[in-house]
């Protein structure tokens, strides 16, 4: 609690393997407040909800948890523990908002759209995204700029894992003296596939940025602020993307959907 985060660990012929530390948000627990935590299990890994929200994962080391044969809760007062099977994770999260769609890119928002977006958001397109149409994504990049991605999936969730059309990952902390930080193309589809690398963004930590992924004739176009900085060819049709995930150091402000016909095209520029 005094350092503020979590640690996962795997402890094999009594010798602790390295601490894996990192989150997807904010340390979420304080003193003398009640809290759920839901862990489930898959395959490749253990994921780990506070609260309806989707916090860590842990890739399976060995031992594998799947031949547990008990389990231990200390340090938290009045603990209820149930084990079940389930269809869904985390279960306490609520329905995943749509995205709304404007007539242009400048276009206000409406009234029914959401005043604000959480961090490492999930949210449905439930009319995926159309042909001639872009999803923009404006908002704010973290000041201690590591990497965030964003991810067109053909359900909005986490677990079951969902296939991933696109997987647009830009890698800050690699490298980051150089003047350009790293794009990371690929896409999942029961495993991932060949990457697609370029050093083409020019990001600037703690400013607003906007990012924009087009659904072009053959490929994915991916912008950031105008300047193209990576394409990935469809390897899965555009038509089965069906959710929305952002995950990282970019602060969502405003999410939606619109035609691509108003917008600009610029080449990316040399690596």
């Amino acid at each position: 609690m005094p350092q503020c985060y979590v640690v996962r660990n795997t402890r094999r012929h009594e010798k602790w393997g390295p601490e894996e530390t990192t989150a997807f948000r904010l340390f979420p627990f304080k003193t003398d407040r009640p809290f759920t935590i839901e862990v489930i299990m898959d395959e490749q890994q253990t994921l780990w909800a506070v609260d309806g929200e989707h916090y860590c994962s842990y890739t399976h080391r060995n031992p594998n948890p799947s031949a547990a044969a008990w389990v231990q809760v200390a340090g938290v007062r009045d603990a209820t523990l149930i084990i079940n099977k389930t269809d869904t994770y985390p279960s306490l999260a609520p329905t995943p908002i749509d995205v709304p769609s404007r007539a242009t890119i400048d276009a206000l928002p409406s009234p029914t759209e959401p005043e604000s977006w959480r961090p490492n958001v999930i949210a449905a397109l439930s009319n995926g995204i159309p042909e001639g149409q872009q999803i923009i994504i404006r908002g704010r990049l973290r000041p201690l700029l590591h990497s965030f991605s964003v991810d067109l999936m053909d359900a909005a969730r986490d677990w079951p894992q969902p296939n991933v059309a696109l997987h647009a990952n830009v890698r800050a902390h690699v490298e980051s003296q150089q003047s350009r930080q790293l794009v990371v193309l690929n896409a999942w589809l029961g495993a991932w596939g060949a990457e697609r690398r370029q050093r083409t963004a020019r990001l600037i930590p703690g400013t607003q940025t906007t990012l924009k992924i087009l659904r072009g004739a053959s490929e994915w176009c991916v912008y950031s602020d105008d300047v193209l900085i990576g394409e990935l060819e469809y390897r899965v049709p555009p038509s089965v993307v069906k959710g929305l995930r952002i995950r990282g150091d970019l602060y969502p402000e405003e999410i939606y959907i619109c035609p691509v016909s108003n917008s600009p095209v610029v080449e990316k520029c040399g690596c």
